[in-house]
Parts: C-alpha cells; sequence; structure tokens
C-alpha cells in the first residue's frame, strides 16, 4: 500500500515538473490598435507689428560756402558735398535721437558770392528765417570773419571752411569765440612745415609772393613770423589779385637774391604766380601752403613747369596709398569715394573740409532729446562740438576739441607733398 502511495505520488511531482517546464501557453497577440490622427494644423501667430518709429521736430542746417566770386574753386566742392550728404542723410531717414525720436534733417544751400556783405545777410535769413540748427559757412577768412561776427551775436553755433585762426580767435580776449569752430588746418600749422623744409634746404633768406586780402595776409603773417623767428631773412615781399596773369614782381625777387620763394595764395593766382617765378627762376624752390591742394593747381600751370612745387596737404588726396591701420583710412575712402562717384571728379580737400563740419553738426543733432526749443537744441550743438569732438577721425585730421581749441587740429595732420609728373606725391622728411 505504502509503494502504491509513493508511486502515485512520483507520478504526480513528475507531472507538476513538466508542466512547469513547460510553462504556461502565450498570450494570443494583441490586436493592432489604430494610431491616434495627428493634431489638427492651427495657424501659426501673427508677429507683432514693430511700433511706427515717432518722428519729432525737423532739424535745418544752413550751409554757404562761395559758389560763386574769387574763391568759388573752393566753395563749389564743399557745396556739392552738401548734396551728398543731403542724399546720404534722406536714404538714412535723418538722425534719430537717444529718446528713438526720428528727426529729418534738411541741409539749406546758400552762396556767400565771396562777399562779406551778402555772407552777412545770408547767415541772418537761415537764423531768422530759416530758423537753422547751426551754420556751416564760409570759403575763406574774410567771409568767415563777417559770419562770426552775426552767429556770435544771435547765439548760434557756426563752423567755417575757411584756415585763418583769427575766425576763432576773440580779438578783445585773445580765447575762442564761444559760438565758433573751424575744420581746416591753420596756415600757422603750414608756418611750422615751412620752417623745417627751408632749413632743410640750407637756406638763410626768403622772399613772399602772396594774394592781397585776408587768406594771403594770414598766410603772410604766419610765414613771415614763423622763419624769421627761426632765424631767416624776410628779403622781398609782393602782393597780387587772384585773377592776376601778369606780375612784374618777378623782378624784385630776382633782384634780392633769396634762396626760396614762399608762395601764399590758392588758385588760380597761386598757379601763376609760380609759373611767373619759375620761368625766371628756373633752380629757385618755391613752397605753398595749403590752398593749393587741388588738382587745378598743376591743371593750370601745367605738369611740367610745377614739377617741383612743394606744399603741406591732408592726406585724403592720396587715400588709396594710406596704410590700413591708419585711423582716417576708413574715412579718407569713405569721404574719397562719396565724391568722386558723385561729381566723377578727383577728390577736393576743400570739399573735405565741408565733409567734417556737417558731420560735426550731424552727430550733435544726433544726441538732441524731443521737445527742447530751437535756441535749446542750438546750445546743445554748441556744447556738444567743443566736448564731443574727441579722436574724432576727418578728412582733415583726427579732431580733438575742446573749449581752449575750436579747430582740435595741429601740424602733423599734414603731410608733406610735391608735384612729380603732374600728381602730388608724398614727400618725407627722411628724403629732404
Amino acid at each position: 500500500m505504502k509503494k502504491i502511495v509513493f508511486s502515485t505520488l512520483t507520478i504526480i511531482a513528475v507531472l507538476a515538473l513538466l508542466v512547469s517546464a513547460c510553462g504556461t501557453p502565450a498570450p494570443p497577440p494583441p490586436e493592432d490598435t489604430p494610431a491616434p490622427p495627428p493634431p489638427e494644423a492651427t495657424e501659426a501667430p501673427e508677429p507683432t507689428p514693430l511700433p511706427e518709429p515717432v518722428e519729432g521736430t525737423p532739424y535745418k542746417i544752413g550751409l554757404a560756402p562761395a559758389q560763386t566770386g574769387p574763391v568759388a574753386a573752393l566753395g563749389e566742392p564743399e557745396a556739392t558735398v552738401g548734396e551728398i550728404i543731403q542724399a546720404q542723410l534722406d536714404e538714412a531717414g535723418g538722425v534719430t535721437g537717444p529718446d528713438g525720436v526720428v528727426h529729418e534733417v534738411e541741409i539749406i544751400i546758400g552762396d556767400t558770392e565771396t562777399n562779406p556783405d551778402v555772407a552777412a545777410t545770408v547767415a541772418r535769413r537761415f537764423i531768422d528765417e530759416d530758423e537753422v540748427v547751426a551754420l556751416v559757412m564760409g570759403s575763406c577768412t574774410p567771409i568767415s570773419l563777417a559770419i562770426a561776427e552775426v552767429a556770435m551775436e544771435a547765439e548760434i553755433p557756426y563752423v567755417s571752411m575757411a584756415s585763418s585762426d583769427l575766425i576763432t580767435t576773440d580779438p578783445d580776449t585773445g580765447g575762442m569765440r564761444y559760438w565758433v569752430f573751424k575744420s581746416p588746418q591753420g596756415n600757422n600749422h603750414v608756418a611750422v612745415w615751412q620752417v623745417d623744409r627751408a632749413e632743410s634746404l640750407g637756406a638763410t633768406s626768403v622772399c613772399y609772393m602772396h594774394e592781397a586780402g585776408g587768406y594771403g595776409g594770414d598766410c603772410y603773417n604766419n610765414s613771415s613770423g614763423a622763419l624769421t623767428d627761426a632765424g631767416f631773412e624776410d628779403v622781398f615781399e609782393g602782393t597780387f589779385e587772384r585773377t592776376d596773369t601778369e606780375f612784374p614782381q618777378v623782378v624784385g625777387i630776382e633782384a634780392a637774391g633769396c634762396d626760396l620763394v614762399v608762395i601764399g595764395a590758392i588758385p588760380p593766382g597761386a598757379a601763376m604766380a609760380h609759373v611767373a617765378i619759375r620761368t625766371a627762376l628756373p633752380d629757385i624752390p618755391i613752397l605753398h601752403g595749403h590752398g593749393v591742394c587741388t588738382t587745378d593747381f598743376i591743371d593750370i600751370g601745367g605738369a611740367e613747369i610745377m614739377e617741383g612745387a612743394e606744399m603741406p596737404c591732408s592726406a585724403v588726396i592720396i587715400a588709396e596709398d594710406v596704410p590700413a591701420d591708419d585711423p582716417q583710412k576708413e574715412v579718407f575712402m569713405e569721404f574719397k569715394t562719396a565724391y568722386e562717384d558723385y561729381t566723377g571728379e578727383p577728390v577736393s580737400t576743400f570739399g573735405g573740409h565741408g565733409w567734417d563740419a556737417l558731420y560735426w553738426v550731424i552727430e550733435a543733432l544726433a544726441t538732441l532729446e524731443e521737445g527742447l526749443t530751437l535756441q535749446e537744441q542750438r546750445q546743445a550743438v554748441r556744447d556738444y562740438i567743443e566736448t564731443g569732438i574727441t579722436d574724432w577721425p576727418g578728412t582733415a585730421a583726427v579732431f580733438n576739441i575742446t573749449p581752449d581749441a575750436h579747430a582740435g587740429l595741429d601740424h602733423t595732420s599734414f603731410t608733406w607733398f610735391k608735384v612729380e609728373d603732374g600728381a602730388f606725391v608724398p614727400l618725407p622728411e627722411e628724403e629732404w
């Protein structure tokens, strides 16, 4: 009986092991369930439109070079620059102030006619009728002096495009005229170079020829003063009109027996005087001021007879050759390209004086808040030019204007040039 029970238990155990080894049957595979439908496409929300720029009070600048008269050769390029910059302003939509308000800028272009009375009248019209914020006027010294008096009386910022330091200097105090600035180098800066060059030539005596009037007189006063202080003997002074074509003064130069001649004038007079002196004295060195840094000077006299003429100029006339790391390289190329593309003519240093002056004012306008009165705008522009034009690369110099220096440059802003093969070529001091 025990054996039967044991056997039965054994069979049950074996069956249990078999069932355990085989496992339970796999459940049937689940039926495929359909994928959920894709979400319905929804349109992207419309972008929030940018707010329209707020338009503020239009600004006006009064620009009046000498487009006619004896110094039209200087004023015409300056007026052309006004047209170029106006197109740039229009394309940019004006200037945007620190408050985000956009202001249209209009450059109103007039003509002083190289006449101080006309210049004063144009300045007053700009101030009283056109209500300009600033004046950029005057292509030569006498005209600029007349405008300076008007600007001081009206209390409006004025930037001259002429060179004499008399323009910015208060005749009573010797300090700066509060409302007056200028963008070109001065004839005092020219004189520094002329002294150095005269010394390198071994000269001891100098003959002067200069045009009559404010510019020529300023050239003579600065050059003769600096050269006399440096020990050179002033043995002859002759004057001529800018339009003269005959120069009997050359006889006096021959008789004086000087070692070099300094001419203080602009074309055409400067070129014609050079031709007369060079014809009579083919070997005497002739030095000029920066009023001849234009291709007209070479063209009037002709490349052959102008060969060897020397003068200090802004390096903008050789912009492509200026090293890439020069702080003025970018503005040189910008100005030169804009000017030559617009006119089809070689770049003008005189046009550069207008470029620098106008962009001082435009940069100042971009600092104004909306809501200022006209007189507050004028005051703020004046203050910005005096304190904000610092390490400012222009066509004439890297400017640093201060309360004591309303031009903000010195003689190092010049490069010394000579005429060679009908072109202006740098003449470094190491080659003197």
